[in-house]
């Protein structure tokens, strides 16, 4: 019966009267006392508390005197609170609130999108307003469901909500087979060139190998003619690679002004709940800066609130002159060349290059000209 006393028990003292005939009576009746010891004139012992109250009645009958020393047990510890009706009342208020919030998104789960799909994806539902802080409806799932089909990212797209979990499901889009993303207008090359060589997805391959072409010729054909003369017509898919030549010419200042940063910055926070905000001190510098913002979900413990925060990052700029070597103005000017003839033909093999480079009016002029092999279809 020890255990009774973990939740609620007493231990009391009986003296004078008749002690013996209590522990009589007592264990006539079927209270189990326990832990008895002799005290000068009765004994000590312990009983559970609900006991305690029969076992003060036949104490009377046998005129002994009883007298608890101690209340042991949880209940003892929680009784102050239970006679506390204001925490009640909050803790129920608090329980319908959680009920109540059970209609606002507090966790996004992405599945099994990569990092770089969830980020744009992201991106794509706050536009729409959904985000953690935000009460769902219908209305607003299948607006979400559409953007991230327009987005162009996606193929397939479905939006789950249940208990405050936003469910995103999404398959990545593919890109066309390469015959599918044909066309139906042939083939011309953009620039002259000597072909190399060719691959031919559909339709009908137009030059050869070591053939020279000239800027708007057709390369591959839409028809071709089957022995009885039949045109049989199919998109123009494929690609031709010539080598050609290709130049470039940049300019580049040696002393240019231009924003550098100042090394100071400032954190500013806006709070999202419930279709309302709230921006949180401080406040950013007017002026030109760098801002760079991010969305972070607050939580407690691992457990994830029911509101979005904004993070905005301001960086401090002002204006400076950059003065640069003529050797750092020909790496710049031969980058700056670089991505321009990736401009215009992205798989560009480069064989050679020429470049001449002169200073005139503190700028460094350049002028390249690349042998390369690339597609040449357009």
């Amino acid at each position: 019966m020890e255990a009774a006393s973990l939740w609620a028990g007493v231990r009391f003292t009986a003296r004078n009267g008749s002690p013996e005939a209590l522990l009589t009576d007592a264990a006539g009746q079927g209270l189990h006392l326990y832990g008895i010891s002799s005290l000068p004139g009765g004994f000590c012992a312990h009983c559970a508390a609900w006991q305690y109250r029969r076992l003060a009645a036949l104490a009377r009958h046998r005129r002994v005197r009883l007298r608890v020393e101690k209340r042991i047990g949880l209940y003892f510890l929680l009784r102050p609170l239970l006679q506390r009706k204001g925490l009640w009342a909050g803790l129920v208020a608090w329980g319908l609130v959680l009920v109540w919030l059970q209609g606002f998104i507090w966790a996004v789960d992405y599945g099994s999108l990569t990092t770089g799909q969830r980020a744009r994806a992201g991106a794509v539902l706050r536009s729409c307003g959904l985000q953690p802080g935000t009460a769902v409806t219908e209305e607003l799932l299948r607006c979400g469901e559409y953007a991230l089909l327009e987005s162009g990212e996606f193929s397939w797209a479905s939006l789950n909500f249940e208990k405050g979990r936003l469910a995103v499901e999404a398959a990545p889009a593919h890109a066309r087979p390469e015959i599918a993303a044909g066309t139906l207008h042939g083939l011309r090359a953009k620039c002259n060139g000597t072909v190399l060589r060719t691959n031919l997805a559909s339709g009908t391959m137009l030059v050869a190998p070591g053939q020279t072409v000239e800027a708007g010729q057709g390369l591959i054909g839409t028809a071709r003619s089957e022995r009885d003369g039949t045109l049989i017509f199919a998109p123009a898919a494929g690609t031709v690679v010539a080598q050609l030549e290709w130049q470039t010419d940049q300019s580049v200042p040696l002393a240019e002004t231009m924003p550098q940063l100042t090394g100071k910055n400032t954190t500013n926070y806006k709070l999202f709940f419930a279709e309302h905000s709230a921006a949180l001190p401080p406040s950013a510098p007017d002026g030109d800066g760098l801002y760079r913002t991010r969305h972070l979900q607050l939580e407690v413990f691992g457990l994830p609130l029911p509101c979005a925060v904004e993070e905005t990052t301001y960086y401090g700029q002002q204006q400076e002159t950059m003065y640069r070597t003529e050797a750092q103005a020909l790496t710049l000017a031969r980058l700056q060349g670089l991505r321009a003839l990736h401009d215009a033909f992205p798989d560009a093999e480069i064989f050679a290059r020429r470049e001449e480079c002169t200073v005139q009016e503190d700028a460094l002029h350049y002028h390249a000209v690349y042998t390369v092999a690339a597609d040449i279809c357009t």
